[in-house]
């Protein structure tokens, strides 16, 4: 069965529902927003479309082209979508003077089809903006597949790494029309969206994206997941600088109680399906909160100037990770980025 087949069944499933009940799932549903009002859709919002078929919420491999979506809160336009090797943002702005979609970040090249079809089930509006928090692939490769007429906004840096990392040639759609250097901003009111740029981290053109009228941050691969963060130096990440990024981000943004991660999982829901535990008991299955990214950034801290330590103490890399001694609250981080991490601040310090 064909993606396109697919989406038709469901329309078709959804109009039979409710001409026979009358009414939705009350559990999942979600609602088919447009300019002219709101049809209820009587499918689970938390849904995948598959090339191929049609999935629900359980990871299938990456090469079926898995789109997972789910919404921050009930009737709200903000929605978190999985899958591709990345987690992104899809806005739907349905009362500014040129409404449509604007989608952060937008997996690897190929997915656009899937996203799009996903997004069908909330909109029909076009996707007009693109964001892009940093150049790599599985944030930026399907930029090209949402039409020539989408604007797409990135950090003033990203343009020249997109290019010179293969993933666009020179002047190709799918490139950055607007860039960003400090601090931009989108759409007003409750749909307000504010773009940050702190400094070097993970690479040299990471933003962090605000929606204060939602208390909710996204920092794509600045806060990947609760673990060692990947640095790349290639593309101008610095180990030494992350810290003191993630420092600024903490100290500088205020009101936000839901935070994004790049990489982590996906949350069971945003609109009240998900974990009820707090504090220490509290799963790591859905959203997390400002309180873990402050967390976090203690984390991303200890790690380096432990590193740092190290390396001017003259211990080799294993000795360094030998020696790294964390708190116990960070017990259940992952460290499977030690390693090149490690290697990678190594490296800086030798071009100091």
């Amino acid at each position: 069965m064909s993606s396109g087949s697919s989406v038709e069944m469901i329309r078709q499933w959804s109009r039979y529902y409710s001409r026979k009940t009358g009414v939705s799932h009350a559990r999942g549903s979600q609602v088919k927003r447009t300019r002219c009002g709101e049809v209820w859709l009587g499918v689970p919002l938390c849904l995948a479309l598959v090339a191929g078929g049609l999935e629900t919420q359980p990871a299938m491999a990456q090469e079926d082209h898995v789109v997972q979506m789910d919404t921050l809160n009930v009737r709200d336009v903000l929605y978190h979508l999985g899958g591709g090797g990345g987690n992104g943002l899809a806005l739907i702005d349905e009362v500014s003077d040129t409404p449509g979609v604007v989608l952060i970040d937008t997996k690897p090249s190929g997915w656009g089809s899937a996203t799009l079809d996903v997004l069908g089930q909330v909109t029909d509006l076009p996707v007009r903006t693109i964001i892009n928090t940093h150049d790599h692939v599985e944030h930026a490769g399907s930029n090209d597949e949402f039409g020539p007429d989408v604007e797409v906004i990135a950090h003033a840096s990203v343009s020249a790494r997109m290019v010179t990392g293969g993933l666009y040639e020179v002047g190709a759609l799918g490139l950055p029309t607007r860039t960003v250097s400090d601090r931009h901003g989108l759409l007003e009111g409750i749909d307000r969206i504010e773009l940050y740029y702190f400094g070097v981290g993970h690479t040299d053109g990471d933003l962090t994206v605000v929606f204060p009228g939602k208390e909710v941050a996204y920092l794509s691969d600045l806060f990947p997941m609760k673990g060692v963060p990947a640095i790349d130096r290639e593309h101008g990440g610095s180990g030494l600088a992350f810290p003191e990024t993630l420092d600024r981000i903490v100290s500088e943004i205020a009101g936000v109680s839901r935070v994004i991660t790049g990489h982590g999982p996906f949350p069971t829901t945003y609109a009240g399906r998900g974990r009820r535990e707090t504090g220490a008991r509290r799963a790591w299955s859905g959203f997390y909160t400002w309180d873990d990214l402050t967390e976090y950034a203690g984390f991303v801290r200890i790690f380096v100037e432990s590193i740092v330590r190290s390396y001017e103490s003259g211990q080799a890399i294993d000795a360094a990770l030998a020696d790294l001694r964390l708190p116990a609250t960070y017990s259940d981080y992952d460290m499977a980025n030690a390693v090149v991490t490690a290697e990678a601040i190594y490296a800086e310090l030798d071009e100091r």
